[in-house]
């Protein structure tokens, strides 16, 4: 079986780090993208099986890069990762485009919440 690729964009390298090593111990293969501008030059290139899209950050935030992917034709699965664990901000990323919400910090069925977001047909 081939190894799933999952791109992270996220601006914290340390939350990427953490998302890294346990998508790599959980048997994935992983990018990262600190931004997103080469988030959305990533998985438009790469097509990966899954983005996990940090919501706030600096110049493009999660839902720009969401409404922009989704624009530009991309239709492969996208997690929105946010601290902002509210019902308002979850529908928000929904309604955006994503198809997931995982919220921050992130819990210890991490790797069961990928596998089954990676085993769902939408």
């Amino acid at each position: 079986m081939e190894q799933q690729l999952i791109l992270i964009i996220d601006d914290e390298l340390k939350i990427s780090r953490m998302l890294g090593r346990r998508l790599k111990k959980a048997g994935y293969k992983f990018l990262v993208a600190n931004n997103g501008g080469d988030g959305i030059q990533q998985a438009m290139s790469l097509q990966p099986d899954l983005i996990l899209l940090d919501i706030h950050m600096p110049d493009l935030d999660g839902f720009e890069v969401i409404r922009i992917l989704r624009a530009k034709g991309y239709t492969g699965k996208v997690s929105a990762c946010s601290a902002s664990v509210s019902v308002k901000d979850s529908n928000l990323t929904i309604d955006a485009g994503c198809d997931y919400f995982i919220s921050k910090p992130i819990d210890s069925n991490f790797e069961q919440t990928i596998a089954n977001i990676l085993t769902n047909t939408k």
